[in-house]
């Protein structure tokens, strides 16, 4: 890239998109502020998803993209301000250019998400999947699932215990399936 095409990214007066990096686990707070305090289109997509918690199953809401996320803004005008912004780090760059985003990235992210930002990822038990008790006196063991008993909130589960295999019946809702991010490729 010449010296000319950055000098026009870095000194352009369009209003673009651009990738902000937070920091940890900052995304909310910095989204909040720079809505609230300069005004800025600000795109933060996030999952939801349940996670096995010591006391059952909660639903959780992450950041999509941990540690980044979008701003419609003048970057000459905004760019040091932005920096200054509780939460927010920097405005991503490669070398001495910002990272502008194309408008489409945006928009297609968009289609994707339920309210405007968040995406919600159900975790549906199927037989023959391997699950993870999260409560009750089997807490922490896995399992397979051999039956769905949907009329009753139940599943059966092979458990291999004293060295035998046995079915036995749990609720719906002391099993997750074993997995380790909802945004994991199915194999």
């Amino acid at each position: 890239m010449s010296t000319s095409e950055t000098t026009i990214t870095l000194f352009s007066h369009e209003l673009l998109w651009y990738c902000v990096k937070t920091r940890p686990k900052q995304e909310g707070i910095a989204t909040l502020l720079l809505r609230s305090e300069l005004g800025l289109e600000v795109f933060c997509p996030k999952i939801r998803f349940k996670r096995a918690r010591s006391t059952g199953i909660a639903w959780v809401n992450e950041a999509m993209f941990p540690g980044y996320i979008f701003a419609r803004f003048v970057y000459p005008e905004l760019y040091r301000r932005i920096a200054a912004t509780s939460g927010v780090t920097k405005t991503l760059s490669f070398g001495n250019k910002p990272a502008v985003l194309e408008e489409s990235i945006i928009t297609d992210l968009r289609r994707h998400v339920a309210d405007g930002e968040t995406v919600e990822i159900t975790c549906e038990i199927k037989e023959g999947e391997e699950i993870r008790v999260i409560e009750g006196p089997f807490l922490g063991v896995r399992a397979l699932v051999t039956r769905i008993l949907p009329a009753r909130e139940r599943v059966a589960i092979l458990l291999n215990m004293l060295g035998q295999e046995r079915e036995i019946e749990v609720s719906t809702t002391a099993v997750l399936p074993d997995m380790r991010h909802p945004l994991t490729a199915a194999e």
